[in-house]
């Protein structure tokens, strides 16, 4: 049903959001399933997808062009970040990721340090990578996480910063995690196509494009950068391919998950019992009962 309806959309050209929930939802369901209760849902459907889609290496990569602009937007935010020094202010969730870049990179929590800090990282990107329109596209817009802390690395410690290269690895940590592809995938386009407002989406772009494109975009305050897109195409291919392979994983496995195991068998789990994976069903605990006695 997925499929076909997903299917029938793209070839209609029509409804790109819709297009977009379907999918998405679909591999949330798919990942909900495979994991054990209680799971993060961000983390079982990145696991999922590393696991599932035949495409670990893609959906490892870190688009260096979200990272940039990250630094860049957070540079622009700075002032009202760092009131004085050493105090950190936090405005919402979207901040936490550079919070920790910046309190664990050693420098002093000042807005004349975070700031050069800022703007050296932006540099070395853009240097390194293609980040922005108008650069060559000989350089690349996707890399691994070791190779972009690698490169960043080498190159800080030709810098004012150099005292500080060695605690980048750990700082950029969290930062990077949340730029690599199965991420943006899950903050950037399942979760704002279910829960959010409105998606900035390049309608003809995402029907006609078979692989992942980048749209350029500008910011009066923070300049130029490319954002990662996620065709259709794409998204029902690996719907497919993480279905195929999900189901050959359970047919040599020999057991289905909790959920659809109670679906599959209802009134004849009983007897069925020897399918059920047991290793994703929620741990036991006491219950601790408040009684009270009427008088």
């Amino acid at each position: 049903m997925t499929k076909t309806l997903a299917s029938e959309l793209i070839r209609s050209r029509r409804h790109p959001l819709e297009v977009l929930i379907i999918l998405c939802a679909r591999l949330d369901a798919l990942a909900s399933d495979a994991v054990s209760e209680g799971t993060p849902n961000k983390t079982a459907f990145t696991q999922f997808l590393r696991a599932y889609s035949g495409n670990n290496e893609l959906f490892e990569s870190v688009s260096v062009g979200e990272l940039y602009y990250e630094l860049r937007y957070h540079r622009w935010l700075l002032e009202g970040m760092i009131p004085q020094a050493g105090r950190l202010r936090r405005f919402s969730g979207i901040n936490d990721c550079v919070i920790q870049f910046l309190e664990e990179a050693g420098l002093p929590l000042t807005l004349t340090d975070s700031a050069r800090l800022l703007d050296c990282l932006s540099q070395i990107l853009q240097h390194e990578f293609r980040v922005k329109p108008g650069q060559p596209l000989s350089k690349r817009r996707l890399v691994q996480e070791s190779e972009l802390v690698q490169r960043i690395v080498r190159a800080t410690q030709k810098t004012r910063l150099r005292a500080h290269a060695a605690n980048l690895p750990r700082a950029l940590k969290s930062l990077v995690e949340s730029k690599k592809v199965c991420t943006i995938l899950y903050d950037r386009f399942r979760c704002e196509a279910i829960h959010g407002a409105a998606i900035i989406l390049n309608a003809e772009r995402f029907f006609h494009e078979r692989q992942l494109y980048w749209e350029p975009r500008y910011s009066e305050y923070h300049g130029a950068y490319e954002f990662l897109e996620f065709p259709a195409q794409f998204l029902l291919g690996c719907v497919e391919t993480c279905v195929n392979t999900y189901r050959h994983h359970l047919k040599a496995k020999g057991t289905v998950p909790p959920d659809v195991f109670f679906h599959v068998f209802g009134d004849d789990m009983m007897s069925n019992l020897k399918l059920l994976d047991y290793e994703l069903l929620p741990e036991e605990s006491p219950v601790r009962l408040n009684i009270k006695q009427k008088r």
